[in-house]
């Protein structure tokens, strides 16, 4: 027994030596493979985030990355930013400062960027993905769908930026940091508010109408023509209430008229038919194409501006700009109109004009009915030019805020300006006075 026993003791033993052996080995492998494992883990550094404006079903972050040149430059060594919300997620914004690998093959030396999901329950958001580079004038941009593929369990596609000395020497601001803009929009099927569909259907309805526009040529003095005038009529019907809020001058017509237009016809005469009917289309919601817009610029401005529908104006002058080619035969008559109709893009374009032609504008071009007035707008037009050109590198202005509205184009005056909340129109001085006004 006394045998039996010791035996059954030294097989125990040795069977507990060998667990402990085994154990310490797989602690041994658990620790190295923890270790490797921490090493592929990217490494969270300073940055600063901040939520942007953007466009419905979308969501826009600006995300700083501080001393970009110090972030380490080995390859697919990641780096990742702080936590930010976005769908019902949180996420990170993943940098690879010394470039990746990849499939396919990224371009040699990119430096990458991706979205890492960073709570992992719930199912993957079907996200679009959009990066930019900006600074100054500046901008390099690059996109991802991240359900097309996915090269890690809970990390988007990586994108290619550009390469690290392009960043350093294109993309860096003052204190050598990088802001990357990631935009996120939702890829999911969203039925629009049917509201802008219900308004579209109540264009033209004559049963719910309570006023009738009717449409004439200006009269000739011959009987003969006042007969054609008359067979060329056209009438519209429209809504009061609906104008009372989108045109304060047509609705002001049928406070004037008498029985308000809803039985005899409010006459106007001083615009086309189809001028017209574009433009209550587009207060009862509609989009006027483009094509049409260039044809008829100037006199879709001119119905705009007298009945005040601002932002149908400002589209036309968009359009109209780009469709018109400013000439030493044509500028001081554009800067009249521009000045006339206080259409400050237009106005932009003609002093860019003067400014990049000037020898032959001041050879050609009299200037004698021009307002007194222009002298900022020219000014702002020569600090654009040389911002563009490279050539104004002074330092005198070094401590003036980045957003200079003095030198900002109108069309980001009026995008800041939209973006607050705050009517776009009238002039450069009343849109940097507006802004300042809410800065």
């Amino acid at each position: 027994f006394y045998c039996s026993f010791h035996y059954l003791s030294l097989v125990l033993g040795a069977a507990i030596v060998s667990c402990g052996n085994t154990m310490a080995d797989d602690n041994s492998m658990s620790g190295r493979s923890s270790s490797s494992e921490d090493e592929d883990q990217p490494t969270s550094v300073r940055t600063k985030i901040k939520k942007e404006p953007c466009q419905p079903k979308a969501r826009k972050f600006s995300v700083t990355f501080e001393n970009f040149r110090d972030l380490p430059a080995v390859k697919n060594r990641g780096v990742q930013s702080s936590k930010f919300a976005c769908f019902g997620h949180d996420w990170r914004l993943q940098l690879f400062p010394g470039g990746y690998s990849d499939y396919p093959t990224p371009p040699k030396g990119a430096v990458g960027v991706c979205v890492e999901r960073s709570n992992q329950t719930g199912k993957w958001p079907n996200v679009k993905f959009l990066f930019e580079l900006r600074y100054g004038n500046i901008s390099l941009q690059t996109s991802g769908d991240p359900s097309s593929y996915k090269c890690y369990s809970n990390t988007s596609n990586i994108c290619a930026l550009t390469t690290r000395p392009d960043i350093k020497h294109r993309f860096l601001d003052d204190k050598r940091a990088l802001t990357i803009s990631v935009v996120m929009e939702i890829n999911e099927f969203v039925p629009k508010n049917p509201l802008a569909a219900t308004m579209l259907k109540l264009f033209g309805d004559e049963e719910s109408s309570d006023v009738i526009f009717e449409i004439t040529k200006k009269e000739e003095k011959t009987k003969k023509r006042k007969r054609e005038m008359a067979s060329s009529s056209v009438q519209f019907h429209a809504h009061r209430f609906i104008l009372e809020h989108t045109s304060s001058e047509l609705a002001a017509l049928c406070e004037s008229s008498p029985e308000g237009g809803m039985y005899s016809p409010i006459i106007i005469n001083d615009i086309k038919g189809e001028v017209f009917r574009g433009l209550l289309y587009y207060i009862y919601g509609g989009e006027i194409r483009q094509e049409s817009l260039m044809a008829s610029g100037k006199e879709v401005i001119d119905a705009a501006d007298k009945y005040g529908v601002v932002s149908l104006k400002l589209e036309a002058e968009v359009w109209y700009v780009h469709s018109t080619r400013i000439t030493t035969d044509n500028v001081i008559d554009n800067l009249l109109y521009a000045d006339a109709k206080n259409l400050a893009l237009l106005k932009e374009a003609v002093m860019d004009y003067i400014v990049k032609n000037k020898k032959k504008v001041m050879k050609r071009v009299s200037f004698k009915e021009v307002p007194g007035d222009i002298y900022k707008d020219l000014l702002a037009a020569v600090s654009r030019v040389l911002e563009d050109s490279d050539e104004d590198n002074s330092d005198e202005e070094e401590d003036e805020e980045k957003d200079d509205y003095a030198s900002m184009g109108i069309g980001a005056l009026r995008q800041k300006l939209d973006q607050r909340g705050i009517d776009i129109d009238g002039s450069r001085d009343t849109l940097i006075a507006a802004l300042k006004k809410q800065s």
